[in-house]
């Protein structure tokens, strides 16, 4: 095996390894599952800057303010419960952001 230390990196470990295609005895469970997933490509990169670290991945892709700002574009309900339940909130949560939002506003227009 001949491996340049001067020049380690994820790649040449990889190769060097004789990983390709032996994948599934190479790789520790989370990361076969993240090759399967996204490829070698993708698995090494997220290796290489998340190794060692936790990371969670919230149920929701889409923070709540930002689903606030789209369902405050339309008045109907029923297009605004569409907006939330297509991010996974509900329409009730989303309205407790617009509602106090509103009253911020008014709170901060009072004080001045």
């Amino acid at each position: 095996m001949n491996i340049d230390l001067d020049n380690l990196n994820e790649d040449v470990v990889y190769e060097a390894f004789g990983v390709d295609g032996n994948e599934g005895e190479a790789l520790n469970d989370i990361y076969l599952e993240l090759f399967e997933l996204i490829g070698r490509e993708g698995m090494l990169k997220l290796f290489k800057y998340f190794r060692g670290d936790k990371i969670d991945c919230p149920m929701r892709l889409y923070r709540p303010e930002f689903v606030a700002d789209l369902a405050k574009q339309t008045t109907d309900r029923r297009e605004r419960a569409k907006i939330a339940r297509a991010a996974g909130y509900t329409v009730k949560f989303i309205e407790t952001i617009l509602r106090k939002r509103r009253e911020e506003d008014e709170s901060e227009g009072e004080s001045e």
